[in-house]
C-alpha cells in the first residue's frame, strides 16, 4: 500500500480508506490524498528543466512558453473575459513561464504572477517582461483586497495546506473578487480499477506523481474547500483537457458579460486587438467566438443618418 501517509485530508477527516498504491480516499469530502511524504525544494528550477522533461516527458519551460500561448492561455483568457473586463487586477499564482500573465496584460488587465523558484521568475521576466513575485503567496508583501481575480491553474493539487493557502488568497481579493481554478478532476464514482480498465488519462496525475499531486479534488470536495473560505458559489466550465475541471469560485454568483462588451474592451488598444485576433483564431470553431465576430461588425457599422 505504500505506507501510512503523514498527512490527513485537508478537510480534517481522519478516516482515510485505501484507493491505490499511491493514494487514499477521504469519503467524507471526496478527495484523494497522497501517501508520499512532503518533499522540500521540489519546485526549484530543476522542476521545469529536468522533472518536467525526464519524469513527465513534457517540453521544457522554454518550449512551453511558446506552446502554451495559443492553446491553454487563450482558453483561460476567453473564460476570464466572459466574466470580468480589463483593467481588473489579476494575480496568477504559480505562473511558471509567465505567458498567461503577459497575455492578460496585453488584453488590458493589470496582471502579475508568483513562482517558487527565483530562476523561473527571472525567466518569466526576461522572456515576457512580466512582474513575478518569488516565494509562497502567504509570505509575499501583497496588500489585502488588492486583486479582483486570483488564478490558480494546475496549482491547488500541489498545495500542502490548501485551506490555509486559499484562505490567505481570499484575503487578497476585493469584495467582488473571485478565483479562477483549473485542477485535475477526481470522479468519485470511479475506482482505481475502473481507471486502469479504461486507460483513463486521469491516471497520469496519480501514478508516480503523488510527490507533486498531494490532493486530487472531486467537484464535491472543491465545493467544500472553497465554501470553507467563504467562496461557495462555484461555476464549472469546459476545461482545456478532459481530465481536468475548470471553475470560478466567488462569494456571490457572477453574471456573464455580453459578448459585445468584450469586443469593445479589447478593441480599445492595439495590443487588445491583437489579443482579439488570437482569440478569434483559437476559438474559430466555437459558436461563441463567431457570435463575437458578428457583434464586432455591428459595433463598427456606421450609425444610419436620420
Amino acid at each position: 500500500m505504500g505506507g501510512t501517509p503523514d498527512r490527513a485530508c485537508w478537510c480534517g477527516h481522519p478516516g482515510l480508506e485505501p484507493y491505490s498504491a499511491e493514494y487514499r480516499v477521504c469519503r467524507a469530502c471526496g478527495t484523494l490524498v497522497s501517501t508520499a511524504p512532503q518533499r522540500a525544494g521540489l519546485y526549484d528550477q530543476s522542476y521545469w528543466k529536468e522533472r518536467q522533461t525526464v519524469h513527465h516527458g513534457l517540453p521544457d519551460i522554454r518550449a512551453r512558453a511558446r506552446l502554451d500561448l495559443p492553446e491553454r492561455c487563450t482558453h483561460w483568457l476567453g473564460r476570464l473575459l466572459a466574466l470580468r473586463l480589463p483593467p481588473a487586477r489579476v494575480l496568477d499564482v504559480g505562473c511558471a513561464h509567465g505567458g498567461y500573465v503577459a497575455l492578460l496584460n496585453w488584453a488590458g488587465f493589470q496582471a502579475e504572477g508568483t513562482e517558487m523558484s527565483p530562476e523561473v521568475a527571472a525567466f518569466a521576466e526576461q522572456v515576457f517582461g512580466v512582474k513575478v513575485h518569488v516565494g509562497p503567496v502567504e509570505a509575499l508583501p501583497l496588500a489585502s483586497g488588492s486583486f479582483d481575480v486570483i488564478v490558480l491553474n494546475d496549482v491547488i493539487e500541489h498545495l500542502p495546506d490548501p485551506l490555509a493557502t486559499l484562505g490567505h488568497c481570499a484575503s487578497l481579493l476585493s469584495p467582488e473578487g473571485f478565483f479562477v481554478i483549473q485542477t485535475p478532476e477526481y470522479k468519485e464514482h470511479l475506482s482505481h480499477a475502473d481507471l486502469q480498465a479504461s486507460g483513463d488519462l486521469f491516471l497520469k496525475h496519480m501514478d508516480h506523481n503523488n510527490e507533486e499531486h498531494l490532493y486530487l479534488f472531486s467537484r464535491r470536495s472543491a465545493g467544500l474547500l472553497f465554501d470553507r473560505i467563504g467562496f461557495g458559489c462555484l461555476d464549472f466550465s469546459n476545461p482545456v483537457y478532459s481530465y481536468d475541471m475548470a471553475f470560478t469560485a466567488s462569494r456571490r454568483p457572477i453574471s456573464p458579460l455580453a459578448p459585445e462588451e468584450v469586443v469593445r474592451a479589447l478593441s480599445g488598444t492595439p495590443s487588445g486587438r491583437l489579443v482579439q485576433a488570437l482569440l478569434d483564431k483559437a476559438f474559430e470553431s466555437a459558436d461563441r467566438w463567431w457570435a463575437i465576430q458578428r457583434l464586432e461588425a455591428q459595433v463598427k457599422a456606421p450609425v444610419p443618418r436620420s
